[in-house]
C-alpha cells in the first residue's frame, strides 16, 4: 500500500470508515464480474484521464457510481457509467434522445466526466473534496464549508448525509480492492474482448442497427454500443465495432 500511495495522487487511507467499505464491497457476489468489465473500460478511462492531466485512480469513481454498467440509471435520473444528472450532462455536451444517448456512450461520457472533474478540482483544489462535490453537489458543499469552517472531507464527514459520508471511503475501498484483490481470494472475470481492437466509426446516413453490426455478434455489438437505444441510428452517429 505504501508503494501505491507513493505513486497515486489520491492516497488510500487506513481507517475504520474505509475498512467498513472494503468489507462491504468484498461481500458483493457481482464483484468479479464488475472487475472484468472494468478491465475493459479502464483502457479508455486511462487515456481520457491522461489527456486532461487527471489522476489515473479517478477511474475507480465509475465503479462506485455504476458498478461499470453503462446503462445504469438512478432513482433521481442520473445516467451512465459516471451517473451524470441530466442538467450537468447537458452542460458537458451529453444528450439523451429516442435512438441515441451520449449519457450511455462509454467514451463520450468519460470525456465529459473528465472535464467536469477538472472543473471541480480547479474550484476545490483537493481531490477528496472533488469526490465529495461529485456526489453531494458543488453548491451544497461550498455552503457546508462556509457554515462549518471545515476544509477537508474528514472534518466535514460528520455533517454530511449518510450516502456522502461513505462516498470517499467507498472510493478508497474500491481503489484498495482493485490493487489487492488477490489477498482476499477474489478472481476477476476476464472479457474475451480486447479494447485495443475496438474501432470508432460514424454513420454517413440513417441506418438500421442490424446493418452496422455485420461481422460482429449481436450481443458483442450491443456491449460495445450501449448508447444506441433504438433500432434506427441517425446520420452522423458514432458507433463502435471490432
Amino acid at each position: 500500500m505504501e508503494t501505491i500511495n507513493s505513486i497515486n495522487t489520491i492516497k488510500i487511507r487506513k481507517n475504520l470508515s474505509v475498512a467498513k467499505q472494503v468489507k462491504r464491497y468484498l461481500g458483493f457476489s457481482s464483484l468479479p464480474y464488475t472487475m472484468g468489465k472494468a478491465d475493459f473500460y479502464f483502457y479508455f478511462f486511462e487515456k481520457k484521464l491522461r489527456k486532461y492531466g487527471l489522476p489515473e485512480e479517478l477511474k475507480y469513481l465509475a465503479v462506485i457510481e455504476s458498478a461499470m454498467n453503462p446503462r445504469a440509471k438512478s432513482k433521481v435520473g442520473a445516467m451512465g457509467l459516471w451517473q451524470f444528472m441530466p442538467s450537468t450532462g447537458v452542460q458537458y455536451g451529453l444528450y439523451h434522445a429516442d435512438n441515441v444517448s451520449l449519457f450511455y456512450d462509454p467514451i463520450a461520457s468519460t470525456d465529459a466526466a473528465c472535464r467536469y472533474l477538472l472543473y471541480l478540482y480547479k474550484k476545490f483544489k483537493d481531490w477528496e473534496l472533488v469526490l465529495t462535490a461529485y456526489n453531494y453537489g458543488e453548491g451544497r458543499l461550498l455552503k457546508l464549508i462556509k457554515k462549518t469552517g471545515k476544509k477537508t472531507f474528514w472534518q466535514l464527514q460528520e455533517f454530511l448525509p449518510k450516502e456522502t459520508k461513505t462516498y470517499v471511503p467507498s472510493f478508497l475501498a474500491v481503489q484498495y480492492i482493485f490493487n489487492f484483490y488477490e489477498y482476499h481470494g477474489i478472481q476477476p472475470m476476464k472479457l474475451k474482448l480486447s479494447p485495443q481492437k475496438m474501432s470508432i466509426n460514424k454513420t454517413t446516413q440513417t441506418a438500421h442497427k442490424s446493418t452496422l453490426q455485420e461481422g460482429v455478434k449481436k450481443e458483442v455489438f450491443a456491449f460495445l454500443n450501449p448508447h444506441l437505444i433504438g433500432e434506427q441510428v441517425p446520420s452522423g452517429t458514432i458507433y463502435y465495432s471490432l
